[in-house]
């Protein structure tokens, strides 16, 4: 059956008007085109569907009980287009960003409640793993990802880049230990201790302090067993600059590892293609809250 949506369009407004050449008028085409449509139509359905005396044409039953039906299927129709239009303009003011557990995600709170405040697009974050957040641009899942620079995406034609922050690290001591008296120690320097995060390290990360260190970084999870851990000098613990143990009683020596190896560069990536309203606004205002970060604490 090849019944298409134009021949019920012509059908209907010919039966409305019972007029071809109004007809033709108001769908601005020849007369002959909808003359063509609708005998096409009929030889379809093997029905006949106007009587035609002379200049005018009246609707037959058959034509009468298509008219009712194709009313109805058109009516559909619009309201299929209209709801899928409208989901289309709701997800256009929608912006999905991924971003990794660092600083970007202590920040991310203060971002989506400037941005809202100024624009009528709706962000909706979500914490996601490097690779994660590459796959996501990919396939679409997100519009924008806040990640660590790696080579990978640096080498993509298809995304838009913007340096943003570089994230250092630094590692707590005890105060009374020797490694509290050395200034700007490299890595090395550590390979014999036993290393504690409070958090996960991210992979990049991870993979330069092993090839140091003696044994695996440990994640602990609470401060409270940094601090035990620390104080009865079972380790150090190390993490990114953003993140810093309370030292209320004066026990921890901080010593900064900004100028080791033990760093990392974050952007805000987009697809090129992105056409969303606000998702140019939403990079530009992420580029003036965090690319001039330099200091954490």
């Amino acid at each position: 059956m090849s019944l298409e949506i134009k021949q019920l369009k012509y059908f209907v407004e010919v039966a409305r008007r019972e007029h071809l050449s109004e007809a033709a008028l108001e769908l601005n085409i020849a007369q002959s085109a909808i003359s063509r449509q609708i005998t096409l139509l009929e030889q379809e359905l093997q029905v006949t569907l106007f009587n035609r005396q002379g200049r005018n044409i009246y609707l037959t039953s058959q034509g009468k009980a298509l008219l009712n039906q194709a009313t109805q299927i058109l009516e559909q129709l619009d309201e299929t287009v209209a709801l899928f239009q409208q989901q289309n303009l709701e997800n256009a003011r929608i912006i999905n960003i991924g971003f990794e557990e660092s600083y970007a995600s202590y920040m991310m709170m203060a971002v989506i409640q400037t941005f809202e405040r100024d624009y009528d697009s709706k962000i909706i974050p979500s914490l996601m793993t490097t690779s994660a957040i590459i796959d996501a641009l990919h396939t679409g899942l997100i519009d924008t990802g806040l990640v660590e620079l790696t080579p990978e995406l640096q080498r993509n034609p298809n995304l838009s880049l913007k340096p943003l922050f570089e994230e250092t690290y630094h590692i707590y001591v005890p105060k009374d230990d020797t490694m509290a008296l050395t200034v700007q120690p490299p890595l090395v320097q550590f390979a014999e201790q036993r290393l504690y995060t409070l958090k996960p390290l991210a992979s990049s990360i991870e993979r330069r302090l092993n090839s140091v260190l003696k044994t695996p970084v440990r994640t602990l999870g609470t401060e409270t067993l940094a601090h035990y851990l620390i104080q009865q000098q079972r380790g150090y613990v190390i993490a990114p600059d953003y993140l810093s143990l309370s030292d209320i009683n004066h026990q921890l020596h901080d010593i900064s590892l900004a100028h080791t190896e033990l760093k990392r560069s974050f952007a805000i990536v987009a697809n090129k293609d992105n056409k969303k309203a606000d998702i140019l606004n939403f990079i530009n205002l992420i580029q003036q809250l965090l690319s001039k970060v330099t200091t954490y604490h």
